[in-house]
């Protein structure tokens, strides 16, 4: 039997006879002003070069080689590592059957092409840590991920949009509080669904964590002595009581972070990180004696919405009662950016009276991130005459609380706890957590499954120093410092020769709120394009 030609000339192409373009790197190099480099280190007039997807060199003080890309007054930064994530996470992808799920891996139901992931890259966010929802006592294995480089299986997605699996077994996800129990019902109901079950309290959820530590290492011992099968869920616990997963507990309330500590001390964990942790600052003492780090978020601006989600209150005051338009056509610069999104409207344009920059202010907060009230007798220093907003109506007050409470699905996990367990947030939770010792990094939670104005990963940074986190902190906590509690720092969160080529570039400095991306680089390859 022959071989065709043309099986024949595909084996005999070796090598040795390949084209010299294909076999040398794809080189590209990036001048940028300053670069963050993650370690909390600036460094200016840099040359970074990029050789097949990894950084190969970092020259501070040279000058541009040929063909570099160069943009005057360009900041760079590690592309942004989000390590506490819900993007493409939803209904679909968490299994309630039962309250363990341990063994069931996020990232065999997680859509990789879901549109938060292209949102995410937009704002600097090139790797995230996809974490289970927290409506089971466990909740199954998260997943770390590039948010763009994957193989796109949606016939409609751009080329290149995919995200792209980087580990399918980041850590084991356990829940505490509200959340487990809310969706359960006690025995006297009818019983018409699974729903029909324990637990429906907090004592509860804990009696249910603690019963399936048991179980697994009683399981242990009969599959040692040959007795018992194979049981996904507890070989998934035995493995994190071994420190061969990492734990996460979803912890919101000062007394669910409690005991987790003590969860972990009863079954000897080798460690863990606490996630969302609300009420965190409040047990900061014992986090930072016991070393156990924190990703905090999402922020709150008010105890009753977290900035992750939905239309800021400016926005919705522009809607509720819109300025008078004073340019022709100006209508025509707002735009809906997708199917059921949020109008996106221009931030100014050219005229003597601005219709939106007057709604979009930060509203003045005392230390405990309390809006101010000059009128209250408790903030009589800071008396002075205060602008009147003449394009405001005169009930503001009233209309701006209807505004808050009305709108839907301000944040995803309220109805499932984060409302009733948020009264006691405040927007310098990473501050207080960084002044007590404990490590921390910052999480966008659902920041990036819609667009909104007061979400992505970068605003929560900003956010933080605003409410007193030191600058580089902010920088170090959703890049190395992020990297390290999502077990990847070998590969993303800082600049360095032989790590992988994550890169964002900034039009000003990063923290700054008039900065934004204007080439984001991951793995090598520029997924957003600003400039």
């Amino acid at each position: 039997m022959f071989l065709t030609p043309l099986l024949s000339s595909l084996l005999l192409f070796t090598s040795a006879d390949t084209p010299d373009e294909l076999r040398r790197p794809q080189v590209s190099s990036y001048v940028v002003d300053y670069l963050h480099d993650g370690s909390g280190k600036v460094w200016e007039n840099v040359v970074i070069t990029v050789a097949d997807g990894k950084i190969s060199q970092i020259l501070p003080g040279k000058d541009a080689p040929d063909g570099a890309i160069k943009i005057e007054g360009v900041h760079a930064t590690p592309g942004l590592v989000d390590a506490f994530s819900y993007m493409a996470v939803d209904d679909d992808t968490v299994e309630q059957s039962r309250e363990t799920t341990a063994g069931l891996k996020l990232a065999a139901t997680i859509d990789l092409d879901a549109p938060a992931f292209g949102r995410a890259a937009s704002e600097g966010v090139t790797t995230a840590f996809l974490t289970p929802d927290s409506l089971n006592a466990f909740g199954g294995l998260a997943a770390i991920v590039k948010t763009a480089g994957g193989e796109s299986v949606d016939l409609f997605a751009e080329e290149g949009s995919a995200a792209r699996m980087m580990n399918d077994a980041a850590a084991l996800k356990i829940s505490l509080g509200n959340d487990v129990a809310i969706g359960n019902r006690g025995p006297n109901r009818v019983p018409n669904s699974y729903f029909i079950r324990r637990p429906t309290t907090r004592m509860g959820t804990v009696w249910s964590i603690r019963s399936t530590f048991y179980s697994a290492m009683r399981y242990a011992e009969a599959r040692e002595a040959g007795s018992v099968e194979y049981h996904a869920d507890y070989e998934v616990v035995l493995a994190a009581m071994r420190g061969e997963i990492p734990i996460r507990v979803h912890a919101r309330r000062n007394n669910d972070v409690q005991t987790a500590l003590r969860l972990a001390a009863e079954f000897q964990w080798p460690g863990f990180v606490i996630e969302e942790g609300t009420e965190a600052y409040r047990a900061a003492q014992m986090l930072a004696k016991a070393r156990i780090p924190v990703v905090a978020g999402p922020g709150y601006d008010t105890a009753q919405r977290a900035i992750s989600r939905g239309p800021s209150l400016e926005e919705m005051r522009f809607w509720a009662a819109p300025p008078e338009i004073c340019c022709e056509h100006l209508h025509e610069d707002a735009f809906v950016a997708e199917v059921g999104a949020f109008p996106v409207f221009p931030h100014h344009h050219e005229c003597e009276v601005d219709g939106l920059s007057v709604f979009f202010h930060e509203e003045e907060r005392d230390e405990w991130g309390i809006p101010v009230d000059h009128d209250d007798p408790l903030h009589h220093e800071h008396d002075h005459e205060e602008e009147v907003n003449p394009m405001l109506p005169e009930h503001e007050l009233v209309r701006d609380v209807v505004l808050t409470i009305g709108g839907k699905e301000l944040a995803r996990g309220l109805q499932n706890g984060r409302f009733s367990e948020g009264d006691q947030s405040t927007p310098a939770l990473p501050a207080l957590l960084h002044k007590a010792g404990v490590q921390m990094a910052i999480g966008g939670a659902e920041a990036h499954d819609s667009i909104s104005t007061e979400s992505s990963l970068i605003h929560q940074a900003r956010r933080a120093v605003a409410y007193g986190l030191p600058r580089d902190q902010a920088i170090t906590s959703i890049t190395s410092r992020a990297a390290v509690l999502c077990g990847v720092q070998d590969r993303v969160g800082s600049v360095e020769v032989g790590k992988d080529a994550d890169l964002v570039l900034w039009s000003g400095d990063p923290l700054e709120h008039s900065s934004r991306p204007l080439l984001v680089v991951v793995d090598g390859e520029i997924v957003v394009d600003n400039r």
